[in-house]
């Protein structure tokens, strides 16, 4: 498993990757997504995987915290993966590096 070894490793990435899921989750409400076969006309979709986000022609936007909240926690799970990995990689190659 990851050599953290202590809670204050395990924390940084925690937080890293809530910081992460939420900028990434925010950010894919800017980004427009193609409908599915039929939609409204009229109406733009935004957020990946679910869309949160729908915009009408001279109607206010409509926002669906619950798919933003599902959004967030899949970018977190997807962020904290990442950056698991990451802090793997950088061990493996600081003993690789201790050990030449």
């Amino acid at each position: 498993m990851i050599s953290v070894g202590s809670r204050n490793t395990v924390l940084r990435l925690f937080l890293g990757a809530l910081v992460c899921g939420v900028t990434v989750s925010l950010v894919t409400g800017i980004i427009e997504n193609p409908p599915d076969a039929f939609s409204i006309i009229g109406a733009r979709y935004y957020g990946y995987p679910l869309v949160w986000r729908v915009t009408m022609t001279l109607q206010p936007d409509d926002l669906w915290f619950s798919n933003l909240m599902v959004d967030i926690i899949f970018w977190i799970v997807i962020s904290f993966a990442a950056l698991v990995a990451t802090q793997l990689i950088s061990e493996r190659l600081s003993r690789n590096r201790d050990a030449q």
